[in-house]
């Protein structure tokens, strides 16, 4: 029986509600709770690893053989199940685990349930746990609350009622035999409702979710192969280890890939399995890095010097490199792969416009410069092109240089919370010149080698070529444009009546702003909307704003007068706000989206605010109120949005003209005349 929080129970450490609800929905990939749950095996030494999607709950069975949750031994003064349960404490360190933070595992409670089963070697007993609704009530639990568990096998039964073909299927495989032969210790994590749209697409792997696969390929590429799921651990987790690079097949040196084996964390050896169609199929561990080209394909390659374009290269070549700094120990892994090659090998990943069915994991996002922690692949990092030393190589840095390698730099790289990127200390390491000039070396030996220096070279030569044509291409087609663009008179402005002004289009902020300060210095003093007419007096505003601008009536220059502007050429309240919303006195957009009353406005800083409309702005646009810290904390102050081209029509008289659009080119074949 739970205990209430008056009862002297033993409770887990959580410091901050809303903590725990931002980490358990702070995930950029639908599939991050695999990575944190197969990272958290691989901290517990586990040999093997299983998982079993439960399409019919939208969740999934999640086992592994390792050391188990302890409930006796301490580290770090917290013992492994209540750090499980608290947030900021946990039993790992940082350069020994990757998820010394404890944080990661709390995405397993963004879900209507959580089960956790668990056994630690020569405890006579499992133990089992279970919560509902975890984000709600997680506070509340008692640690105490967990039961010794002699038929682990009847309490997962007890968890589904009704269940389908698939989940039978699964319970089976998880009897009595499954728990006393495989299961003497490690951990069972059961969720159901997990907090995902369109659970099945993600988590499916019995290609319901592929049905315009044709039959031909269907024959040649199972479901399976098509996963998401399975796609993601091997491109995302640390079952696909970036170290692990398989010489024999892929053709990286054997003694380098030796020299990997004996970095922190490195492991090869732990089984993973995912269930698909009533049976287990394993995943081979390791990155996968595209397998060596046979005697009979070596033939046919050509260097990217000599083939007519880049995008037809199946090219090849691997190199990599350790190093030490600072008492850690860094990895460099480049492996290049021919644009055309890649297309043909990962079969499995979607491509720019290809329209049949695929994993839905994009190969351009595979492509490229990567920052791995322990093996783990975490965010992309064109950035090191930017520094001194490495500016040379920065082609490699473009969408087209991107495609024909993937760069990955691993190390022991500190990460932000949801360890999606990278913290400052990681930054700092990254920028220092002995880092830069390991790299930058690194990078020079192997452009002497022909495929790679080639590729270089190429790609700066058609760079170059590109760069001035596209200008004056660019240049050429927008003045083609301004034609058949919307265009508007003021007929009630005499230096104006007779000029046409062009319509913003998409992406033109700057000409809001211009027309707004243009037409700011012109408004009638009796407009009853003068007071939504601010004077700009800059074009920068500091904290990223657009301008500094000031009211008609004013003309100096305290700073209490002045106020925060931004422009944009869309504005909607549904879109996250990129600037401060506590800085900003005005927003004005050509197009706007008019929401009803306490509609949500929410910026990148963590304030919110609610809208509201108010008769003065009828018409033109509405106010932000309330403005609020997610903690609470207000904010006493408003902003009014404002559509431009609705206040232009409101203050001025306006002429508008919208010419037909560009006609499209039809082609015309000729007769054949006969003979």
């Amino acid at each position: 029986m739970n205990k209430t929080k008056e009862d002297t129970g033993d409770y887990p450490e959580v410091f901050f509600d809303h903590v725990l609800i931002e980490l358990s929905k702070n995930r950029k990939d639908p599939c991050e709770i695999i990575r944190e749950l197969i990272a958290n095996s691989y901290d517990a030494e586990a040999s093997k690893i299983e998982i079993y999607p439960l399409l019919q709950y939208d969740g999934f069975i999640f086992f592994d053989n390792g050391e188990g949750v302890s409930e006796t031994r301490k580290v770090n003064d917290i013992t492994p199940y209540k750090a499980f349960f608290s947030i900021g404490k946990s039993t790992k360190v940082f350069g020994n685990s990757i998820g010394y933070k404890c944080q990661g595992s709390k995405l397993c409670f963004a879900s209507n349930k959580f089960t956790m089963i668990t056994r630690c070697q020569k405890e006579k007993h499992w133990r089992s746990v279970s919560i509902d609704n975890p984000k709600d009530n997680l506070g509340k639990f008692d640690l105490a609350s967990r039961n010794e568990d002699d038929n682990p096998w009847t309490t997962i039964t007890k968890l589904f009622s009704k269940p389908d073909t698939h989940t039978q299927s699964i319970l089976e495989q998880l009897d009595d035999n499954f728990f006393e032969t495989n299961f003497t210790q490690g951990t069972l994590i059961i969720l159901q409702g997990v907090d995902i749209e369109n659970f099945p697409y993600y988590y499916g792997t019995d290609g319901h979710n592929y049905e315009n696969v044709s039959n031909d390929k269907k024959k040649t590429m199972e479901a399976y192969e098509l996963s998401y799921l399975r796609n993601y651990i091997r491109f995302n987790t640390k079952h696909g280890d970036v170290r692990v690079l398989h010489p024999s097949k892929t053709g990286f040196s054997a003694s380098q890939a030796n020299n990997f084996k004996r970095s922190p964390g490195y492991n090869e050896k732990c089984s993973l399995s995912l269930w698909i169609k009533g049976e287990l199929k394993e995943i081979e561990p390791g990155y996968p890095y595209l397998a060596k080209p046979d005697a009979q394909d070596l033939l046919l390659i050509k260097s990217p010097s000599h083939v007519s374009r880049l995008s037809d290269g199946n090219f090849y070549y691997r190199a990599a490199r350790s190093f030490e700094l600072n008492g850690y120990t860094y990895h460099v892994i480049l492996a290049v792969d021919g644009y055309r090659r890649t297309r043909d090998n990962y079969q499995e990943l979607n491509r720019q416009g290809h329209k049949g069915a695929r994993s839905g994991i994009k190969l351009t996002n595979q492509r490229g410069i990567f920052i791995c922690a322990q093996g783990i692949k975490i965010c992309p990092y064109n950035e090191l092109f930017e520094y001194n030393g490495l500016k040379k190589y920065g082609v490699l840095a473009t969408t087209k240089g991107q495609q024909h390698y993937v760069l990955m730099l691993d190390g022991n790289f500190e990460l932000v919370t949801d360890r999606n990127a990278l913290s400052e200390s990681a930054l700092k390491v990254l920028k220092s010149n002995a880092f830069i000039e390991r790299i930058e070396n690194f990078l020079q030996e192997h452009s002497r080698n022909p495929v790679f220096g080639e590729l270089i070279n190429r790609l700066n030569g058609e760079r170059e070529e590109v760069d001035r044509d596209s200008y004056i291409d660019a240049l050429n087609k927008n003045k083609e444009k301004v034609q058949y663009r919307t265009r508007f008179k003021v007929t009630n402005i005499g230096q104006l009546q007779d000029l046409w002004l062009l319509a913003p289009g998409e992406g033109e902020e700057n000409w809001v702003g211009a027309l707004y300060t243009l037409f700011s210095h012109l408004v009638p003093c009796d407009s009853p909307y003068a007071k939504f007419w601010l004077r700009p007096r800059t074009f920068s505003g500091g904290a990223g704003l657009d301008s500094i601008a000031v009211s008609l009536s004013e003309n100096g220059f305290s700073a209490d007068i002045h106020k925060g502007l931004e422009y944009k050429y869309y504005f909607s309240y549904k879109d996250e706000f990129n600037h401060l919303l506590t800085v900003t006195d005005q927003i004005v957009s050509w197009e706007l989206d008019f929401p009803e009353n306490n509609k949500n406005v929410q910026d990148a800083y963590n304030y919110y605010g609610k809208t509201l409309n108010v008769k003065e702005l009828e018409g033109i646009g509405y106010k932000v109120t309330k403005i609020q810290t997610l903690e609470g904390d207000l904010y006493n102050g408003e902003i009014a949005v404002i559509s431009l081209k609705e206040l232009l029509n409101k203050t001025f008289e306006i002429e508008w003209e919208t010419p037909p659009p560009k006609p499209e080119k039809t082609s015309r074949r000729r007769k054949k005349s006969s003979p």
